[in-house]
C-alpha cells in the first residue's frame, strides 16, 4: 500500500461496470489508487486518502473523507445532503447524474397513468381467470396535467403530454424561458393552480423545502377526480396524508414510484388500496445506465484533473 498517493473509491458493485469502464477509469486516475468497494470496514482503511468517491454513496462517510475534493454521484437526488447537512459547509464538490432519466421517467409516468385510466390491473387479474371483462375507460385528451419541477423530466413529460392532447402547466422554482405551448409559472402558484389539474405529476427533489410539500391541504384542494403522480421522492409526500384522501375519495389514484420508505413498508395501507399503483423505485432504470454514468463520470474526470468546472454540480445549499 502506497500510503502517499490519494484513492478514488469506486462505491459501485462491481458487475454494474461495463466491458473497458475499469481501464478507462484507470487512465483518468492519473496515479491515484482506486478502491472498489462497497465494505465499510475496507473504506475506513483508506479513509484519510480518499479524494475521490464514485457511485450511489456513502452519503454518511462523506464528511469524514479529510481529503475528499469530489464525489460524483451515481443518481440524480442528492437526499443525502439532507440527511448529512454537515457536507453543505464542505469543500467537497458534488455532481450527480442528471439527464440520463429523462427518457425512462417519462415512459414510467405515462405508463402508471395510461395503465391506471384503462384499467390494466382489473384486465390483468382478470386475463389470470380467463375472464373477458366489459370495461370502459377514459382518455388522456383534453386533461390537464400539472407538473411539479419542471425541469429536464419535465419538460420531456410535457412534451409527450402535448402529444396525447393534454394541456400543460409546469411549475419550477426559478422562471427561464416560455413556450406557447406550456404555461410556466412560478412553484409558489402550487395551490393556485391544483385545483385546475387532472394529473399532478411530482417530479421534485428532496430537500428541505419540499419536506411534505404535499400534505393535507394539498391534497384537499385537488379535484375528486385528480390523480396523483409520484416520481420524484417520496419524502416530498406526507404519505398518511395521502393515504387517508385516497381512502376518502378526496382524489381518485395514487401513481407512486417512490415511498417515505424502502420497501414500501408491509403494513402501509397504500399496498392494498385499488386506486393505488405502486412500483419500486425503478423508473430511472434502463439496462444501460451504468454506461451512461460512466459517460458522465469520466468526463467530469477530465474536467476534474484540468481544474476545470464540472458538469451537473450540485448546488449544496439549495440540495439540487
Amino acid at each position: 500500500m502506497d500510503t502517499d498517493k490519494t484513492v478514488i473509491l469506486v462505491y459501485v458493485p462491481l458487475d454494474q461496470f461495463g466491458r473497458g469502464d475499469r481501464e478507462r477509469l484507470d487512465q483518468a486516475a492519473l496515479g491515484r489508487e482506486i478502491i472498489h468497494t462497497t465494505d465499510r470496514a475496507e473504506i475506513d482503511k483508506f479513509i484519510d486518502r480518499i479524494e475521490i468517491c464514485l457511485g450511489f454513496g456513502p452519503w454518511d462517510l462523506l464528511a469524514k473523507m479529510p481529503k475528499l475534493g469530489w464525489f460524483q454521484c451515481w443518481g440524480a437526488g442528492v437526499d443525502g445532503l439532507v440527511a448529512n447537512p454537515e457536507l453543505k459547509d464542505k469543500p467537497v464538490k458534488i455532481t450527480n447524474t442528471s439527464g440520463i432519466h429523462v427518457e425512462q421517467l417519462t415512459e414510467h409516468i405515462f405508463a402508471m397513468i395510461l395503465a391506471f385510466g384503462r384499467k390494466f390491473k382489473n384486465v390483468f387479474a382478470a386475463q389470470k381467470e380467463h375472464e373477458w371483462l366489459d370495461l370502459e375507460a377514459p382518455v388522456i385528451a383534453g386533461k390537464t396535467m400539472l407538473i411539479l419541477g419542471y425541469g429536464n423530466i419535465g419538460r420531456q413529460c410535457a412534451k409527450a403530454a402535448l402529444g396525447f392532447g393534454m394541456k400543460v402547466i409546469g411549475l419550477r422554482r426559478h422562471l427561464s424561458g416560455s413556450s406557447s405551448d406550456i404555461q410556466v409559472e412560478a412553484a409558489d402558484k402550487l395551490h393556485a393552480l391544483l385545483p385546475e389539474a387532472d394529473y399532478v405529476v411530482n417530479i421534485l427533489p428532496f430537500t428541505q423545502d419540499t419536506r411534505n410539500l404535499i400534505s393535507k391541504k394539498e391534497l384537499s384542494l385537488m379535484k375528486r377526480s385528480a390523480i396523483y403522480v409520484n416520481v420524484g421522492r417520496g419524502a416530498t409526500t406526507d404519505e398518511t396524508a395521502l393515504a387517508d384522501a385516497l381512502k376518502s375519495g378526496q382524489i381518485a389514484g395514487a401513481l407512486l414510484d417512490v415511498t417515505v420508505k424502502e420497501p414500501l413498508p408491509g403494513d402501509s395501507p397504500l399496498w392494498d388500496m385499488d386506486n393505488v399503483i405502486i412500483t419500486p423505485h425503478c423508473a430511472g432504470s434502463r439496462p444501460d445506465y451504468s454506461s451512461m454514468a460512466m459517460e458522465i463520470t469520466l468526463e467530469n474526470f477530465g474536467r476534474y484533473n484540468r481544474g476545470e468546472a464540472l458538469i451537473n454540480q450540485i448546488d449544496k445549499k439549495a440540495g439540487y
